[in-house]
């Protein structure tokens, strides 16, 4: 089987998962947009209706956005379901971040002024943006490297209920159904907050983020517990700093972040007081600089699975990362930057269809990885990972302006490729 059959039967088997989320009378065009994203880079319906064909007229991709038939969620719970099939995994890990999209138009759909948490020299405090809060989950790559795949996106509104908290909580009881395996959630020090914290307990799903070094920690009371009047100690002695540096120190060299990289961990069992004094595995973590011959300043993890070592947690976290270069991807390479939709309704829903495409994308890289035509796509490149973007540039050399339509019989609801016609 050639490389381009061996690419027609996956995408015909992954889009055919999909389509169980479509309405019969609109997986013809939703087809012809998704693979139209997979071959056009740019953002705008445009491009994708004429990379992919364009065999209907314009009216017919405009009521597929525009009216609202398509169901974001369900499409979202379509694809998790495709990711888990095709990469089987024990614990599905998800990850949650936010960005920001920047805007100039004061009409643009949950445009306002949003904080910019990166802190770099040439970007004001304050800038005219969107937010995305976006729910990924984390898979392992090419050479074991962490990568997310995007599975459900929602933009912030500027009125009404703008609190990412909620949003996010939101994103992750929307996809829990899906699956019975165990969920771990990712995030970062900004979400680690007993609003959201909380309920994602109380659904049974474990959390590992990042919290504030001077959280309020407490060891578990001594047992067994002098008679006294009331109720039980929840909080016993509490983890000043000096009691933070007596505790047993283990050096050990890491994988993380790409490279290898000399770790400090301090690792107990305590009590977390914003957490109603729900039991956590807390752990500092130090990185050794190399150029300044010096330890970082400690970094603290709080993970709802006590019983995991200080190590995993920390290479647990880590893959969190992948979530902030495929934000990088998607807007730099995928077209999210050129959203220009009128609407949040529309806009989510195309963005939906855009990161169904680059995950479809991301498989692809995985599945044909072995075979893939290096030497003629970027022969530079030879002996590296095949990414989700040499994919895509693969992909527009093989099947730019081919019309991806449903066969004759469109009740079978299953996507083929069209044959070939004949020579006149």
């Amino acid at each position: 089987m050639s490389l381009t059959e061996r690419t027609q039967f996956y995408l015909r088997e992954w889009i055919n998962v999909l389509l169980t989320a479509v309405p019969l009378r609109s997986q013809a065009c939703f087809i012809e947009l998704l693979c139209g994203c997979m071959i056009s880079p740019e953002g705008w319906v445009t491009r994708a209706i004429s990379a992919a064909g364009g065999t209907r007229h314009w009216t017919t991709y405009y009521k597929l956005l525009q009216r609202g038939s398509l169901r974001t969620v369900r499409l979202a719970r379509a694809l998790l379901k495709l990711v888990l099939a095709v990469l089987p995994c024990d614990v599905l890990t998800l990850v949650l971040d936010d960005t920001l999209n920047m805007r100039c138009s004061k009409k643009a759909p949950g445009v306002a002024w949003r904080r910019e948490h990166s802190g770099k020299t040439n970007r004001p405090q304050y800038v005219w943006a969107q937010c995305i809060v976006t729910l990924g989950v984390s898979v392992l790559g090419n050479g074991g490297v962490g990568m997310a795949l995007p599975i459900l996106s929602r933009l912030v509104p500027d009125t009404g209920n703008t609190n990412k908290l909620k949003i996010a909580l939101a994103l992750v009881r929307a996809l829990s159904g899906v699956t019975d395996r165990p969920i771990r959630v990712l995030f970062d020090s900004w979400f680690m907050r007993a609003r959201l914290v909380l309920p994602l307990l109380r659904r049974n799903m474990h959390v590992i983020g990042q919290a504030r070094i001077d959280t309020a920690l407490f060891l578990p009371p001594a047992t067994p517990e002098a008679p006294r009047r009331g109720r039980p100690r929840i909080y016993g002695e509490r983890l000043t700093r000096e009691a933070i540096e007596t505790l047993p120190a283990s050096e050990l060299t890491m994988r993380l972040y790409g490279k290898d990289q000399r770790v400090r961990l301090r690792s107990t069992v305590a009590v977390a007081r914003f957490l109603k004094g729900t039991a956590v595995r807390a752990v500092w973590c130090q990185f050794y600089d190399d150029k300044r011959q010096s330890w970082t300043k400690a970094r603290l993890m709080l993970a709802s699975e006590t019983d995991l070592s200080a190590e995993t947690i920390t290479q647990l976290y880590a893959r969190r990362w992948g979530i902030e270069p495929l934000f990088h991807s998607l807007k730099r390479w995928w077209g999210i930057n050129n959203l220009w939709q009128q609407t949040r309704t529309v806009l989510e829903l195309w963005m939906q269809i855009r990161s169904c495409a680059w995950t479809l994308t991301q498989l692809l890289s995985l599945a044909i990885g072995d075979a893939f035509p290096m030497d003629k796509i970027a022969p530079w490149r030879i002996g590296k990972p095949v990414t989700a973007g040499l994919v895509a540039q693969w992909l527009r050399r093989e099947f730019t302006g081919l019309a991806c339509h449903l066969p004759v019989g469109g009740k079978s609801q299953k996507f083929r490729w069209p044959q070939p016609r004949p020579a006149p």
